[in-house]
């Protein structure tokens, strides 16, 4: 990827210290030393991460910072920070940043300038008068451009989930996506080049009406923000069938390259416990429908779920379930270890039910279980196997 690199010294505060800037056509990366501390902005100026003492930082567009790293024992370790320590690493992160651009003089480069903490707020709160909450995201579309087409969650009662109880399922239509795809575009400015995809927010979005979804479509295309990699978007497998297999070619056909679906388990006993609807069957039924339509498809897994209890049940169902479906390279099978979330009615139904929740390394045990029970639909061709942690969100 071209790039232009500038180099400067930097001794104001201590020891000279070189840095080096690489401007390219969607961050800007500096670099102080040979190796670290490392720093990414996009194009309008916002840190995306930084890397410095063996720990890396992952700041989100409503103004939090995730850090990550790794343990004595080798594990990940993630916090947030607490506004104090948020404010102190930016602000020194920027103090660095705004130096060297003045040093380097390059107006690509003025846009690391005058990011001072009540800019950061400030931009924060743009960002969440354009969206509602960004709950979740799949790992692999983390640097999507999310259009919330829709609100909230159409089911919105499953016991593990509680991503959506804050807000109703509504649909929204061309006139209201027209503008918050305006909206959208003005608070990312030229940051929208970092953007890879676009994911059509938010949970099960395509359960709408096909009339519907054809009115976002036109409304996207007129926008003229279609991007690269084309069109991606959760749905319950429950849902597909609501579409015919004509309907699924024909998003397929206007950008639709990959929908996300939660299996969760392949065990219909759990997903009764869940307050899932539907069984193991409708979301191998849902691939087949999905698959034969030129749709991509990413199977979430939940790992730990259902505790001990259910523990034998899930890595056989789940087994059992994902080797049915016709997967193959360019789909994903993402395993997502459980998360008891404070605020979900899992972790009450799991205590009166007594059930022991899993450790971490009996979780880890049952994904590899799962994986290596496996049998995938075209083995020379396998879809891609990931961890997907919640934890570790950022948008």
């Amino acid at each position: 990827m071209p790039h232009d690199i500038f180099k400067c010294i930097l001794s104001e505060l201590g020891p000279a210290r070189p840095v080096t800037v690489r401007i390219r056509p969607q961050v800007i990366n500096l670099l102080v030393g040979d190796e670290a501390p490392s720093y990414s902005f996009d194009r309008a100026g916002r840190l995306i991460g930084a890397f410095v003492s063996g720990r890396n930082y992952r700041r989100g567009l409503d103004n939090r910072v995730l850090e990550k790293w790794s343990g004595p024992d080798g594990l990940r370790q993630r916090r947030w920070l607490d506004a104090g320590a948020a404010q102190t690493l930016l602000i020194g992160i920027y103090d660095l940043a705004g130096r060297a651009a003045a040093q380097i003089d390059d107006p690509r480069l003025a846009v690391l300038r005058g990011w001072d903490w009540p800019a950061l707020q400030a931009d924060a709160d743009r960002f969440a008068q354009v969206y509602r909450p960004v709950s979740i995201l799949p790992p692999d579309q983390y640097l999507a451009l999310v259009v919330q087409a829709t609100e909230g969650c159409s089911y919105n009662r499953c016991t593990f989930c509680d991503f959506y109880r804050d807000r109703p399922f509504r649909v929204k239509g061309p006139a209201e996506l027209w503008a918050h795809i305006e909206a959208v575009r003005a608070f990312f400015g030229p940051a929208i080049a970092l953007r890879k995809s676009l994911f059509l927010a938010d949970a099960n979005a395509l359960v709408a009406p096909m009339p519907r979804i054809r009115g976002w479509l036109d409304v996207i295309d007129a926008a003229r923000l279609l991007p690269r990699a084309g069109i991606y978007s959760f749905i319950d497998a429950f849902d597909v069938g609501r579409k015919t297999p004509a309907d699924w070619a024909e998003l397929a056909a206007r950008g639709v390259r990959r929908v996300y679906s939660g299996m969760e388990t392949g065990d219909d006993a759990l997903l009764r416990f869940l307050r899932k609807p539907g069984s193991a069957s409708d979301a191998v039924d849902a691939v087949v429908r999905l698959k034969g339509a030129g749709v991509a498809v990413s199977v979430i897994v939940m790992t730990g779920i259902g505790g001990d209890r259910f523990a034998a049940a899930h890595v056989y169902g789940t087994i059992r379930a994902l080797s049915e479906m016709p997967l193959v390279a360019g789909d994903i099978v993402y395993f997502s270890p459980f998360v008891n979330r404070p605020s979900s009615e899992y972790g009450r139904l799991a205590i009166e039910a007594g059930i022991r929740p899993l450790s971490a390394a009996e979780i880890a045990d049952q994904e590899a279980a799962i994986r290596a029970g496996l049998r995938f639909h075209d083995p020379a061709h396998p879809p891609q196997c990931a961890r997907y942690d919640i934890r570790e969100f950022v948008y």
